[in-house]
């Protein structure tokens, strides 16, 4: 069956447009792959994966990624208390109480010491973040290059001065966006703690994390749930548009 001349052409944009497309996001994703530092490419994949195992309920394999993730971080005197450490506490607080909540094979006391366990990892978590919001929220780009530049001038194999640049530069831009993503991290922590507090059966500390998450992030759903619960009502369901388009995380609430 031949091809009708008009149906060709749009064939031929299509078939263009697609290979365009391939070509930009090819050479996008290696330049940001190659803006990564290669000393932490371990650490941010365990770090990531630990979100993953966080979900499938694989609490003693998300514990086990973090720790391998906190070692790497200790190696390096620049990764040395950045803001990831937050996120990896945090995250240990959140692999231990989903362990708490839904491990129904666990005995009260056992519960109960997972619980306290949590809580030491998610008071650390907000401690940490409060310390690394004072001495690194206020700071400038320029001001932040500064601080950081000399910890890049030497790595384990051989980078080119052109990629020190860029690897410095993404690293600029993770704390930028980390000044901003981290109250939002602090309240998600303060959820974590209101929740641990709520099943300790200390309900008006609880009623205050919740409302403390609340002030920093407004769109934290689990908080606002956790309240309504606390206060006797029904959990409150995340509307399908806040699901599918939450709000932009670069911005400030």
């Amino acid at each position: 069956m031949r091809i009708k001349r008009d149906t060709a052409i749009i064939l031929l944009i299509c078939l263009s447009v697609s290979l365009a497309a391939f070509i930009f996001a090819f050479f996008y994703y290696r330049d940001l792959n190659r803006s990564e530092d290669p000393r932490m490419l371990k650490a941010r994949q365990w770090l990531g994966q630990s979100d993953e195992y966080i979900a499938a309920k694989e609490s003693m394999t998300a514990l086990r990624v973090l720790d391998s993730a906190l070692s790497e971080y200790d190696r390096f005197p620049l990764y040395s208390g950045s803001f990831e450490y937050g996120i990896i506490y945090n995250n240990k607080c959140s692999a231990l109480l989903m362990e708490a909540l839904y491990d129904s094979t666990l005995s009260q006391h056992e519960k109960e010491q997972l619980l306290r366990l949590a809580r030491k990892q998610v008071d650390s978590s907000i401690l940490f973040y409060q310390d690394w919001m004072k001495s690194w929220g206020a700071l400038n780009p320029d001001q932040i290059q500064a601080r950081i530049s000399p910890f890049f001038q030497s790595f384990d194999e051989p980078v080119s001065n052109y990629r020190k640049r860029k690897i410095l530069k993404k690293r600029v831009e993770d704390i930028r966006l980390a000044q901003i993503e981290t109250p939002r991290r602090i309240s998600v922590a303060l959820t974590n703690l209101g929740t641990i507090l709520r099943h300790q059966q200390q309900a008006d500390s609880a009623l205050i994390c919740f409302n403390s998450a609340l002030k920093l992030w407004k769109h934290n759903r689990v908080a606002t749930s956790n309240l309504a619960v606390l206060k006797g009502g029904n959990p409150v369901k995340t509307p399908v548009l806040e699901t599918l388009f939450p709000p932009d995380k670069t911005k400030k609430e």
